[in-house]
Order: C-alpha cells, then sequence, then structure tokens
C-alpha cells in the first residue's frame, strides 16, 4: 500500500491515500528484472499476462512510462487470448500509469472499462479499489461530488466484503472531500475518527498517523489551536516520513505564530526545514519558507520576512509550484504595504493577480492558443498564395513602369514613414505620462485603501478584544457554578477521612468530574472523563452529575454495573444518540467504586477507566485478586481492575458493563483517575508520561499520607509537564481503607 499525498495550501498539507502497492527503489528494480527474465521463457498464455501485469504494477509509481507500456502488452495478449481478470487488470495498471503522469482523463478511461470487467466477474473488493481511484482522481481535479460519490459507493463495497484497510482508507478520503467544505467540518472530523479507529483495530500505524495529522488540520481551520497541537503532536509521534513529519512541525509552528509564541513558532519552522531538507522534501521547502516569513511579519521583522518571501519564490519558481508562487507575491505585497513602500506592494499585488488569473484560465488558455495556432498557420497559407499570384502579374510588366513605381513608392514610404516616426513620438510621450499619472493615482488609492483596511483590522480586534472578556467572564462565572456541584472538602472528610483530590482542569471549567455519596453504609465513589474539555466538556459534566444524584438512591446503590447501564441510556436518550456514522459521540469515560464501610467489601465498574489498589506484600492478596496483579515495588503490589472498553454513551458494539466484587484490607489504598495524567507529554523527550511510570509512582508513595501522596503526584505531573501545554484536564482520586 502507497501513501500518495499532495500539497493543497499554506495552511493545510492534506494527506490523501490512495490504495497502491509501494516498494523500495532497489528492491523494486529487482523483482522488475526478474520477472522479465520469466517472461521471455514464458509462452503467451494467462501466466504471460499475469507477469505483464505484474512487472506494470511494481512499476507505475517509479517509472509510468515503463507501466504504461507493460500493461498495454498485457492489455492486447488478454484480448487476444480472451482473459477477462487479466484484461480488466491490464486497465488498472495502465490507468495508474496515466496517474503517476498526471493525465486524470487517460486513467479514467482505462479504469471505466476495468469497473465493467470487474462488475462482470462478481469482483466486488476489486471494484471497491477501482472506485476509490476514480474518487482519487476526482479530489484531485477538484470535482468534490463525484469523488465523494465514488468514495461512498467504494466504501459500500468494502464494508460488505470486510476490507478493513480500505474501509480505514477510504474514511480518511471522504474525510478529506469534507475538509474541503468549511461547513462540514464536523462530518471530516467524524471520518478521521472512524479511520484512526479502524486503523488502530488492524494495527497500521501510519493511517493513525495520517488521521491525526488531518484531525488537527481540521481543529487549525476551526482556530481550535489547542486541538490541533495535540493531534498534530500525535502524528509526529507516529509517522516516520520526513516530508510527512516537516508538514506537521510546519503546521505547529503556524498555530504557535497565530498565539504570538514567536520563538516556539520559528523553532518549529527551523525543525520542519532541516527535516524537509534532509529527506529531499523539495516540494514542501516553499511553503515553510513563507511560513517562516509571516511569523517574520508578526514580528515587525520585515526585512528577514521579505527574505524568505523571495526564498519561496525562487524555490517555488524553480519547481513551477504556482499556488505557492502566489502565496510568495501575495506575502511580499502585504510585507511592502507594512513597511510604506507601495510602488513594491503594488508590484507584487499585480504580479499575484496575473498569476492567479493565469491558473484559473490555464485549461482554457491552453485551448484557445490551440486553435490561434491552426488559424494562423491557414492564414500564412493564403498569404503566400496571393503574393505567388501578384509577383506572377508583375513580371508581366515591363522594366520602366516598374522601375518608376519603385522610385514614386520609395520616395512616398520616406515621406511616409518620416510622419509616422513624428506621430508616433509624440503618441509614446503622451502615452508615457498618462501612464506614470495613472500608476501615480493607483498606488495613492491603494495606499489610502491599505489604510482603509489596517483601520477595520484594528476595529475588529478591539471588539474580538471585548468579546473574548466578556466570555472569559462568562466561562469564569460557569467555573463557580461547576465547582459549587462538585462534593466538598466536609463532605469528603467525613465520608471518606483519609484520601487527596488532584483537580486540573486544562481550561477554566473541566471535562472531568468527582462525585461522592454515602448510602445505607455503602460510599459511592466516581471519577468521570467526559468526552472534550472547556465549556463542552463542562456541560456534560453536569448533565453527569445531575444523573448520578437521580440514579444512585437507596434501592440502587450497590449495583455499579447496573448504575452505569443506566446512565448509557440516559445519555442517549438525553442527546438523542441513534448509532447513526454522522453522529458526534458524545458521552464519558468513568471509573465507579461502592465501597461497604462495615466489611470492606469493593464493588467496582469501569466505562474504559480502570481502578487501582495497592496492597502491602505482606498482607496476603488471595484468589479474587491474584488474577488482577500488574506491577510490583519493593514493599507494595499494584493490581489493576480494568474498565469495560466502551464509554457512557452511543458505541459501535456496546455490551454490558461488568461489576468486580474484591475484599478489601485494612489500609489497601485504591485510585480513580481519567487519562489526562497518563497522556501528558513532557519530560526531557517530549514523550507520555504512560500508565507504567504512574504505576511506579503510587508504588514509590504509599509511605507517605494520602495528603502528602496528593502534593506529589501535583508536583511529578507539573515536573514532567514542563513548558509543554497542557492537554488534557487531569483528575485523580486517592482513597485509604
Amino acid at each position: 500500500m502507497n501513501v500518495h499525498w499532495k500539497l493543497r495550501s499554506l495552511r493545510s498539507v492534506l494527506i490523501l491515500v490512495v490504495l497502491f502497492i509501494s516498494f523500495q527503489a532497489s528492491a523494486q528494480k529487482s523483482q522488475i528484472d526478474s520477472l522479465k527474465t520469466i517472461f521471455k521463457e514464458t509462452r503467451e498464455d494467462t501466466s504471460k499476462v499475469n507477469i505483464l501485469n505484474e512487472i506494470a504494477a511494481l512499476a507505475y509509481s517509479s517509472d509510468p512510462d515503463e507501466a504504461i507500456a507493460f500493461g498495454t502488452e498485457a492489455k492486447d495478449l488478454a484480448k487476444k487470448i480472451n482473459y477477462q481478470r487479466g484484461l480488466a487488470t491490464a486497465y488498472k495498471n495502465i490507468g495508474l500509469g496515466h496517474y503517476f503522469k498526471d493525465e486524470y482523463k487517460e486513467a479514467l478511461q482505462n479504469w471505466v472499462p476495468a469497473l465493467n470487467i470487474f462488475e462482470e466477474l462478481e469482483d466486488e473488493k476489486l471494484m471497491a479499489n477501482i472506485l476509490s481511484n476514480v474518487g482519487v482522481t476526482f479530489f484531485n481535479s477538484g470535482v468534490y461530488d463525484q469523488a465523494l460519490e465514488n468514495y461512498l459507493q467504494a466504501l459500500k463495497l468494502a464494508e460488505k466484503v470486510g476490507d478493513s484497510l480500505r474501509i480505514a482508507t477510504l474514511d480518511l478520503n471522504i474525510g478529506l472531500v469534507y475538509a474541503e467544505q468549511s461547513t462540514k467540518l464536523e462530518f471530516a472530523k467524524n471520518y478521521y475518527l472512524r479511520a484512526i479507529g479502524m486503523a488502530t483495530i488492524i494495527d497500521y500505524a501510519d493511517l493513525v498517523g495520517l488521521g491525526s495529522h488531518n484531525l488537527g488540520e481540521v481543529y487549525y481551520k476551526q482556530n481550535n489551536y489547542d486541538s490541533a497541537l495535540y493531534y498534530f503532536e500525535r502524528s509526529i509521534l507516529i509517522l516516520t516520513d520526513a516530508v510527512y513529519l516537516a508538514g506537521s512541525l510546519n503546521s505547529m509552528g503556524q498555530i504557535y505564530a497565530e498565539k504570538g509564541d514567536y520563538i516556539t513558532a520559528l523553532k518549529y519552522h527551523q525543525d520542519a526545514l532541516e527535516m524537509a531538507v534532509k529527506d529531499e522534501g523539495r516540494l514542501v521547502i516553499p511553503e515553510i519558507y513563507i511560513a517562516m516569513a509571516s511569523t517574520y511579519s508578526r514580528q515587525g521583522k520585515f526585512s528577514l520576512a521579505i527574505d524568505y518571501y523571495m526564498k519561496a519564490r525562487l524555490q517555488a519558481e524553480e519547481l513551477d509550484l504556482n499556488k505557492q508562487l502566489s502565496e510568495a507575491f501575495k506575502g511580499l505585497a502585504d510585507t511592502y504595504a507594512e513597511m510604506g513602500d507601495y510602488n513594491n506592494a503594488y508590484s507584487y499585488m499585480h504580479l499575484q493577480d496575473t498569476l492567479d488569473n493565469a491558473i484559473y484560465r490555464l485549461e482554457t488558455e491552453s485551448n484557445t492558443a490551440e486553435l490561434m495556432f491552426s488559424y494562423q498557420m491557414e492564414k500564412k497559407e493564403d498569404e503566400i498564395n496571393v503574393l505567388e499570384h501578384e509577383a506572377e502579374i508583375e513580371q508581366l510588366k515591363s522594366r520602366r513602369q516598374r522601375a518608376f513605381i519603385i522610385a514614386i513608392g520609395l520616395f512616398g514610404l520616406l515621406v511616409l514613414m518620416a510622419a509616422v516616426g513624428f506621430y508616433n513620438r509624440m503618441q509614446f510621450i503622451r502615452e508615457t505620462n498618462r501612464k506614470i499619472q495613472a500608476q501615480k493615482d493607483e498606488i495613492e488609492s491603494q495606499r489610502d485603501e491599505i489604510e482603509s483596511h489596517r483601520d477595520k483590522i484594528q476595529l475588529q480586534h478591539d471588539l474580538v478584544f471585548s468579546q473574548k472578556e466578556m466570555i472569559t467572564d462568562s466561562i469564569s462565572y460557569a467555573q463557580r457554578i461547576q465547582s459549587a456541584l462538585l462534593p466538598s472538602d466536609d463532605l469528603l472528610n467525613e465520608l471518606v477521612p483519609e484520601h487527596f483530590i488532584v483537580f486540573k482542569p486544562k481550561d477554566i471549567v473541566s471535562g472531568d468530574y468527582y462525585w461522592v455519596k454515602e448510602v445505607r453504609d455503602h460510599v459511592v465513589i466516581v471519577g468521570a472523563d467526559c468526552t472534550g474539555h472547556g465549556v463542552p466538556g463542562a456541560f456534560m459534566s453536569m448533565l453527569g452529575m445531575t444523573l448520578l444524584n437521580d440514579l444512585i438512591s437507596d434501592r440502587c446503590f450497590n449495583a455499579p454495573s447496573a448504575i452505569l447501564e443506566q446512565m448509557r441510556l440516559k445519555i442517549k436518550q438525553l442527546l438523542v444518540q441513534k448509532g447513526d456514522s454522522e453522529e458526534a459521540k458524545d458521552g464519558m469515560d468513568m471509573a465507579l467504586a461502592i465501597l461497604n464501610k462495615n466489611n470492606r467489601e469493593l464493588h467496582f465498574a469501569g466505562a474504559n477507566n480502570p481502578l487501582y489498589i495497592i496492597r502491602d506484600k505482606k498482607v496476603p492478596a488471595g484468589k479474587e485478586l491474584e488474577p488482577y496483579v500488574s506491577t510490583e515495588g519493593e514493599d507494595y503490589q499494584l493490581f489493576e481492575i480494568k474498565g469495560d472498553k466502551q464509554p457512557i454513551g452511543v458505541h459501535w458494539e456496546e455490551t454490558p458493563f461488568r461489576t468486580h466484587s474484591i475484599m478489601l484490607r485494612e489500609n489497601d489504598s485504591i485510585y480513580l483517575f481519567s487519562d489526562g495524567i497518563v497522556d501528558q507529554y513532557g519530560g526531557a523527550n517530549r514523550k507520555k508520561f504512560k500508565s507504567l511510570n504512574f504505576k511506579k509512582l503510587l508504588l514509590s508513595i504509599q509511605m507517605e499520607s494520602m495528603e502528602a501522596q496528593g502534593e506529589i503526584v501535583e508536583n511529578t505531573f507539573e515536573t514532567w509537564r514542563g513548558d509543554v501545554e497542557q492537554i488534557d484536564d487531569v483528575s485523580v482520586i486517592g482513597v485509604k481503607i
């Protein structure tokens, strides 16, 4: 399988996946040479067609012309011996050769008969392959409705035959189509998440990385910079191709520039540039130069900005990248305008406008040029015929008459030339003066327009700043409401005297929450993590606490799995979740523990989230805890009871939640937590903290009081995070029995 991606724009490096087969160049050439040797010794039968098709399939990306040649030979032989499958495969490979030459019309002309034959053969898997390729071709041509139609047909067939890899790549491609439409970005995110989910199931890391990168691009378009950074960082940890990595690093630099952190932005741009140069990623270098220039311009370092825009211009001209060249012209025009150099600003604005019009009219102008060439050739032939006819008539005249006419003509011509020369000179002077005045007027008009735009932008900036303050004040008030709904310190100290809570929202309000309640000598302890963070997560958290208050009563308190089942039912009803592929998958992960205060019996159920139990090694684990042994320290053992792999909310495969019952001992410790702490990036190598480090941390602090444990956990988290932005809400609940 080959991942084929195209640079779409300055701010968007969208990765396009096509189900092609790829090989290392040296291994590929060796295979082709071996097959050519076998081919010479093979009779003209189906085996020879298959060998020709294998060679074409190996060659289409590295040598499209060779692929077309061998595919054509396979096609002719397959027709001769009436070998339909070989004929369809030959059409497919010829189309791939044309595709890699950017000859989309010829590619489609070969894929259509391939699709028809595979349909006659009832080969739905290869039908999905061809439809997917056709969709990619329409996508590259900007015909998004046809691309989506072919992708959806291919997806239906892939799901029918259970082709998981094809399903994942098609989900990614469908997401790309929706990402091109500003009103369909939520659809794009859902399809990217589907692709990541399927790729995770089949353990295909590259697709997970590509999907994460594309999610970052969508969040960037939505100005959700924190989420965009999270997914770009995730893609960097997964992807191995240096060019892809350069694209992600460059996008991260642009986000930090938007946030005003120019030092970090330039560091990421420089890392991206070094990565691209090292791997000969020439196509992405102009975009990196443009991003660096933009960052310098934001800083007011206009000379550096112009230097990098010029570098981008030269590189784009060398590689014939018209869209990047247009971006460079625009950047130069804007920068010169900021410097007050309106002559240069106008010049580059004019260059950009001319180039953009040329890009738009490229195909039409090409056809027009061909017609004009044909017309001019016909006109030349007519002129030649007339001249030849006049020459024959002229030969019939006498020498005297010819000399007289020539003399008179020469005299008249000299007089005429003098008059025309004088007239043209005067016209040139007038026209030059007119153009100079027009340019002066236009530059002054442009300057006034730029100053007007600058004033409007300042007004908009002031308005946005005012609105931001109002929104921040509203969210701060919402935080006070959310805090009031959480259990008070007095209640916690009464129900679980030895405990700690680490609660660190990523934003002002949190999608994590904790909840406790005593019912008939039982203490119910809940730690939950809602979809998203910030305001959306806070809404879900308040909904979750409300449902817990309603569901857990004197009659329903000691069956945690039943409580989770009812929570799931209520969430689906309130959010009108029906399981459609395009609806939002809002919900929450939860760890729910119910402790009998009289006999220390613990009942636990989890939705994705686990429960940790730590016990002194001197105290026997017992048969009920032995299956859950996870990690051992010097004096203590940690047992992990995992939650069910499904959230509270709609899920693609819903199963009943399970209850685990354990008899705890005195001085046992239990811990409930969200994934925010284990997923946090930090440390020397900017890696995730991970669950193993968290387990070792908990084992190492068992001799401390619960209050001290909470401080150590929080300090360790902050030390690990360092200057890296917190990526999610964090909550940890520790209780000593």
